[in-house]
This record gives C-alpha cells, sequence and structure tokens, in this order.
C-alpha cells in the first residue's frame, strides 16, 4: 500500500471512530465536560462544577457520569467551597456505591473532614476507606499517615501498639508486606532493633520478589541494622539476598533502585568492617561491571583505585583510573585520575580540592 493510500484509509477510519464515540457517550456530555475543562483550566473553578454537573447529568454510562462527578467536586475544592466538594462525592457514592470512581471519592471525603472538618472522624473515614480498598492507588499512603499519626500522638510505642491492633485487618491484601515493614521500623524506633530486624527480615521473606514492593527496603534496613549492631557478615548475607532476585534481561538486568547501593555497601562492610580489602576490590569492580546503568560506577572505580594504592600496587591503581578515564571521562573523578596516577596527562579541569584531600595520608589523632 502507498503512502498515500495508507493516510486515506487511515483518515477513513478515524472519521468512524469518532461518531462511534460520540454515539457511545454522548454529544451533549463530551460538550459539557469540555466546557467544565475550559473553565477549569481558566481558574473559573464554579462555573465548571456546573459544566461537570451538566455532564453528569446528561451522561449515557455509569462510568462517564463519575467522572463528572469528581470533576465536580475537585473543582469545588478548587474553589475552597468545602460543603459543596463534600456534597459532590456523597452524590457520587450514593449514586454509584460499587462505582470506578467510588473508591477515589470515599479517601477524598476522609481528607475533606481531615482538613476542613473533624479531624478525628476524617482519620476514622481514611481507615475505613483503606480497609474496603486496600489493591487502590491511595491505600499504602493512607495507612502510612494513619501510623504517623498514631506516632505523633503516642510516639512509636502507641504507634506500634494501634497497628498491632489494626494490622490483621489488612492480613492478606496488598497491604500486608507494607503493615508487616511499618512494624519493623516502628521497633527499632522504639529501641527494640533486634525486633525490628526479626520483623524486617521476616517481611521480605514473606513476601519475595516480585510480589513485595518493600522486600528490597526490608532487606537493606535489616543489613543496617546488623551491621550497627557488629555483625556485617550477617548484613552481607540479607544484601546478596537482595541481590540475588536480579533478573538478567537484554540491556543487562532488570535492576531496582537498591541493587547499586547494595553492592556498594557489601564492598564498605568487607573494607570497613572486615578488613578484607581484596574482596573490597573484587565486589567494587563488581558495580561497575555488573551494574551497568548505575551512577556509582566512577564512585567504585574512584575507590577501588584509592585501595590499590594504599595497598602500594600503583600498577594496578594506574590500571583503575586509566579505565576510568576512558571509559567514564564525564566523571568528577577522571579529572583527578593524575593525582592517583602521575603518568596520566593532567587535563584542562583540575581535580576538585575536596577529592584530592581524600588521597593525603591520614594523622592519627
Amino acid at each position: 500500500m502507498s503512502r498515500r493510500a495508507f493516510t486515506a484509509a487511515a483518515l477513513a477510519l478515524a472519521s468512524l471512530l469518532v461518531p462511534a464515540c460520540a454515539a457511545t457517550r454522548g454529544d451533549a456530555y463530551l460538550d459539557a465536560m469540555a466546557a467544565g475543562a475550559r473553565a477549569y483550566h481558566a481558574g473559573r473553578y464554579r462555573e465548571a462544577a456546573g459544566a461537570y454537573d451538566g455532564a453528569a447529568a446528561r451522561a449515557l454510562r455509569v462510568k462517564d457520569r463519575d467522572e463528572a462527578r469528581l470533576l465536580q467536586a475537585r473543582s469545588f475544592e478548587r474553589a475552597e467551597a468545602w460543603a459543596e466538594a463534600r456534597a459532590s462525592y456523597e452524590r457520587l457514592l450514593a449514586d454509584s456505591p460499587s462505582g470506578p470512581r467510588s473508591p477515589r471519592a470515599e479517601f477524598e471525603l476522609a481528607d475533606l473532614a481531615i482538613e476542613h472538618g473533624d479531624a478525628d472522624a476524617g482519620y476514622a473515614r481514611l481507615l475505613a476507606a483503606a480497609r474496603r480498598h486496600p489493591s487502590h492507588g491511595l491505600a499504602r499512603g493512607a495507612l502510612k499517615r494513619l501510623i504517623q499519626r498514631e506516632e505523633d500522638r503516642g510516639g512509636a510505642a502507641g504507634a506500634l501498639a494501634w497497628l498491632r491492633r489494626e494490622g490483621p485487618a489488612f492480613r492478606g491484601t496488598e497491604l500486608d508486606q507494607d503493615v508487616a515493614y511499618h512494624t519493623g521500623l516502628l521497633l527499632e524506633r522504639s529501641g527494640d532493633r533486634e525486633g525490628a530486624l526479626r520483623a524486617l527480615v521476616a517481611a521480605a521473606r514473606a513476601h519475595p520478589y516480585p510480589e513485595g514492593s518493600l522486600t528490597d527496603d526490608a532487606l537493606f534496613r535489616a543489613a543496617e541494622l546488623a551491621a550497627a549492631l557488629g555483625r556485617p557478615k550477617e548484613a552481607i548475607g540479607y544484601l546478596r539476598e537482595m541481590l540475588a532476585s536480579r533478573e538478567p534481561a537484554v540491556t543487562g538486568s532488570y535492576d531496582r533502585e537498591r541493587f547499586d547501593d547494595a553492592q556498594l555497601e557489601i564492598a564498605r562492610l568487607y573494607r570497613d568492617a572486615l578488613g578484607d580489602r581484596a574482596s573490597a576490590r573484587r565486589e567494587l569492580r563488581k558495580l561497575y561491571t555488573d551494574h551497568r546503568t548505575s551512577l556509582l560506577r566512577d564512585d567504585a572505580l574512584w575507590a577501588e583505585a584509592k585501595l590499590w594504592r594504599e595497598d602500594g600496587r600503583a600498577e594496578d591503581a594506574c590500571a583503575t583510573v586509566a579505565l576510568l578515564s576512558r571509559e567514564l571521562p564525564d566523571s568528577r573523578y577522571a579529572r583527578c585520575a593524575h593525582a592517583i596516577c602521575p603518568s596520566i596527562p593532567q587535563g584542562q579541569r583540575s581535580c576538585a580540592e575536596y577529592i584530592l584531600r581524600e588521597l593525603e595520608p591520614r594523622k592519627d589523632p
């Protein structure tokens, strides 16, 4: 098919779809929604609310009516007409208690009560909404807000008691791991680091990748706690457990946010806590070679080069900074290669003073 013929066919198809859309949703509804959008974006929020009310009345489908009612409520909120906003959300729920926008309306009503009414009643509504809709996009944030409120009122111990009382209602839901994870954090803030470590590891293992959305956070914090408790080998074990779920891909791997931080932390633990410099260098090089999209690759090579230099291995130090300069020329460390390896020419841009200070011999206090 020629390009002209293809374009003609596409235009013909589009001309068929537009009337179909209008027939499905109704011209009057679409016109009212467009009027509402124009008024909203122009800052005429009460006018927008009226247009969306008209759209809801003209909607041919339940989901379209609910969408218009939700936009009406939001317009009233922007106009700071809190009572009218509340009435719009309540009307949405009354007309469509099981509709696609009803969970959002429940969370919004809770927020309105918290911010512009009875805060205690609002938080009660927020908890009820999270219980009824634990899979909703607002549920996780709602749970965190509820925990924070309890901690503000009664400290970490009070929040922990509240979570142990209310948490079982979320068992088996998408908030199950959130309850377990925040239990661990509250135990830590209550002073029970051993209990926190156990809770975090349990939260991670009960919800392994890819089901668990907080698995990496739980294992990383568990590693930090183990290190703080003087158990660096145990900490490394948790970090390796996290990295074990790393999946290969055409581009390298499906890296998650904490993977490169975990790899760097393994190297630091070998270097600083265990005094195993050879293992530290190996783990630093692994960050460079295995985490191809990480912003920490130059930090890893620089740290490796410094270890070689401190151990009197000038040739290996030179090879490492030469690799850094060649493969990562935009790194802040590339312009400092000469400081570690004088045979590498000094670039036009000088090395930052704070980096040079890192290379100075440490003075005993």
